[in-house]
């Protein structure tokens, strides 16, 4: 990208900063319930995502997946909790204490400082040089068909699964659950849910991302799994969250290099004016009837940004969780052993959001976690420290992709990135994992395809030395 361009870039993002930081640290200052410690670190938990987010941006390697999550952490993170604080209350009730909400952001900020350090050592000893497309790009390759059958297998099953859904498909949330229980005894129907929702995200980011490379994927096809997958994360279905993570997939896949650059400029503007209502036609009395753009000072205080008082009711409990919650170690294994068939049942319920509701008299208590609070939960302070390493290095293997599974993955995990730091890993790690096996998958193909043109092509040159006299005759 030109230099002038990456200019461009850096005073849109400075202005939309300041456009948002500075009217929230007048609300904190004119507030007066807070010291100057508190105050410090609220102003500091804007300006250091702002000032990330602007850096990732016009970074040389950008990576979408480091700047999402700048992106996604100044507006939870940063934006929410300085009018939340201005008005001296949290959108659950939480009772505020100066001394837990410090302890709550300097959780937040040791979390920023293990990715950037990570993050850092990683990207500089990622491959110098990116991944090289397939050489074989003819329609009977065997990575375009894999991702012909990807894609089919994807729109199969989430058809049937629209179908056994019914009206429930965009009828509100609450009809949806209740259809769900509904047709819960046809068996596979909950790994059919996964599939379709997760595959909607995941499937045709990376069918456009193939094609794009020259792979002769049939622009109709491509057509038809985004509009299978729009049609699985429909927000009448009562998840923003999964439509939205739909959205950023295939608009970044669409988007060129260059044009990612702008889009957390995108998402930041949606979810500060009309994120709260586009959770349309819930059916239980919550939802919103219209869409509606409104101010950031009112929209940020909504129930939608909870994700600092999740944050600051796990530091409140110091791993004191209600008595026959899961352990901490329980809560660990579990977003690996749900998706053990055996063992899935052992670990029912074990999501660190509704742990915390519970343990500190919630009465909602179907919540989710910000990964900041899951990690300080499950392993305290050291919990951050190891929870962010590993976010860290792996968004740094999305910025200079060096194999074709790497490619694959950034524009997923850069999507699904709004759904691992709001929700507990219990919940939202299949989707991770599911994108990692579909990606690896299309690797595996396509280096197995191009092992055996190489050895085509080297027996065409070896044929006529070894039989020289058929060329005389």
């Amino acid at each position: 990208m030109k230099v002038q361009g990456r200019g461009a870039l850096a005073i849109v993002y400075v202005a939309l900063a300041m456009w948002l930081v500075v009217p929230a640290t007048i609300a904190l200052v004119e507030a007066g319930y807070w010291s100057e410690t508190e105050l410090f670190t609220s102003v500091l938990l804007m300006v250091v995502p702002a000032t990330m987010l602007t850096l990732s941006v016009v970074s040389r390697d950008h990576s979408l997946a480091w700047s999402i999550f700048w992106a996604w952490s100044l507006i939870f993170l940063g934006l929410a909790p300085a009018y939340q604080l201005s008005l001296g209350m949290l959108p659950w009730g939480a009772v505020l204490s100066q001394t837990l909400v410090t302890d709550a952001q300097r959780v937040v900020l040791l979390g920023y400082l293990v990715a950037i350090v990570v993050f850092v050592i990683a990207s500089r000893y990622a491959g110098s040089r990116g991944f090289t497309p397939p050489r074989q790009v003819d329609a009977g390759s065997p990575l375009q068909r894999a991702t012909v059958a990807m894609i089919w297998v994807h729109a199969g099953i989430s058809l049937l699964f629209v179908a056994l859904m019914g009206t429930a498909m965009y009828s509100g949330r609450s009809a949806f659950s209740a259809r769900l229980v509904e047709i819960a005894a046809i068996p596979g129907i909950g790994t059919a849910y996964f599939l379709s929702s997760a595959g909607a995200i995941i499937v045709p980011a990376i069918a456009i991302t193939i094609r794009k490379m020259g792979v002769p994927v049939s622009a109709w096809l491509v057509g038809l799994s985004m509009s299978v997958s729009l049609l699985v994360t429909n927000p009448l279905i009562g998840s923003r969250f999964l439509t939205g993570s739909f959205l950023v997939a295939v608009t970044a896949a669409l988007l060129t290099r260059t044009a990612r650059r702008w889009l957390p400029a995108g998402v930041v503007l949606l979810f500060v004016t009309v994120f709260p209502t586009l959770d349309l036609l819930r059916g239980d009395g919550t939802g919103a009837t219209r869409i509606e753009v409104t101010d950031p000072s009112t929209t940020l205080t909504s129930l939608d940004f909870d994700a600092f008082e999740m944050l600051y009711r796990a530091v409140s409990l110091n791993g004191q969780s209600a008595h026959g919650s899961p352990s901490a170690g329980e809560l660990l294994l579990a977003p690996l052993l749900r998706w053990v068939p055996i063992l899935s049942d052992s670990v029912q319920g074990n999501a660190t959001g509704p742990v915390v509701a519970r343990s500190t008299g919630m009465g909602f208590t179907n919540v989710s976690m910000p990964l900041w609070g899951e990690a300080f939960l499950i392993g305290s302070w050291l919990g951050v420290v190891a929870g962010f390493a590993v976010l860290g290095a792996v968004i740094a293997a999305t910025r200079r992709p060096s194999s074709l599974a790497g490619v694959l993955l950034e524009v997923p995990v850069a999507a699904l990135l709004f759904i691992v730091l709001r929700g507990s890993l219990y919940e939202v790690l299949g989707y991770v994992l599911l994108a990692v096996v579909v990606a690896w998958w299309l690797s595996t193909v396509e280096q197995r395809g191009g092992r055996r043109s190489q050895r085509g092509r080297d027996s065409g040159l070896r044929a006529p030395i070894a039989s020289p006299s058929a060329a005389r005759d």
